[in-house]
């Protein structure tokens, strides 16, 4: 990614480049090619799915969502304009707190990436890769909700998909199982994880390894007493191992917690 200045409006903006250093390498006329026979398909998937995330981003309007402003393909290559923003990820922040996120915080964060990725659903669309890493807290702004790459059509199966992500605390346990059938509760599975995160400083026991027997305590038992009750046992709700066990929207969980921060606001 590089830093750059748009010559039309005099505004900073980000110039992202799909070039996978692992699979591609840079001629001296600057276009982009994969290293050789052996990189060449994954680097056109990436190279496509590169692409489907920009005008996926580029069609979607939402102050919580990165906006791309335009994007190119050029090179052999795809280059994508998005604004720019001062902040860090919530994965920094978390790393400079070092003690649990307060609720009030916790909760206008996550308030407004639940609209958010309510948005990305209505669109028949699931992010698949939530994180604190993907999440960027802007100065003086409501979060962010970043890098769309993994993003999928609802209940696309396995054997479609391009490149799997799976980051071991953050993703369902679905995300990892073949020929899974994912919706909404597979990305709300993740906001719970990354909530969880807020409150530990450190991503949850990871799903396999909780399929495999490992025990991750309830958030309502470990923390009772220091966060509200509805907001623990949201948490809880969306890391259910079984994807029918968790809320079937985000807007379901979005109502939950508004009402609750409604009720707080009163009783003060």
């Amino acid at each position: 990614m590089y830093l750059a200045t748009d010559l039309k409006t005099d505004n900073e903006v980000v110039v992202k480049e799909y070039m996978p250093v692992k699979l591609a390498r840079r001629e001296s006329d600057f276009s982009v090619h994969a290293r050789d026979f052996s990189t060449e398909k994954l680097y056109k998937l990436g190279r496509k799915l590169f692409f489907q995330e920009a005008s996926i981003l580029a069609a979607i309007d939402h102050p919580n969502i990165v906006k791309v402003l335009d994007f190119e393909q050029s090179n052999n290559t795809i280059y994508s304009i998005l604004s720019y923003e001062r902040g860090m990820s919530l994965h920094s922040y978390l790393r400079r707190l070092k003690k649990p996120m307060s609720e009030k915080r916790l909760k206008a964060i996550f308030i407004a990436l639940l609209d958010a990725l309510s948005l990305v659903h209505a669109q028949g669309l699931l992010h698949l890769d939530i994180k604190p890493g993907n999440i960027y807290l802007r100065d003086k702004k409501g979060p962010l909700l970043l890098d769309f790459g993994a993003v999928h059509k609802i209940l696309q199966s396995a054997p479609q998909r391009l490149f799997p992500v799976v980051t071991h605390g953050f993703s369902p346990p679905e995300q990892s199982i073949k020929n899974a059938t994912m919706g909404p509760a597979s990305d709300l599975y993740a906001i719970g994880a990354s909530m969880r995160a807020c409150i530990e400083g450190h991503p949850p026991i990871s799903a396999k390894d909780r399929r495999k027997g490992e025990e991750l305590k309830p958030c309502a038992e470990l923390y009772a007493g220091r966060y509200s009750e509805l907001l623990l046992h949201i948490i809880d709700w969306c890391m259910e191992m079984d994807y029918n066990d968790r809320p079937r929207s985000a807007q379901e969980v979005l109502k939950l917690l508004r009402l609750e921060t409604s009720l707080v606001s009163e009783a003060v």
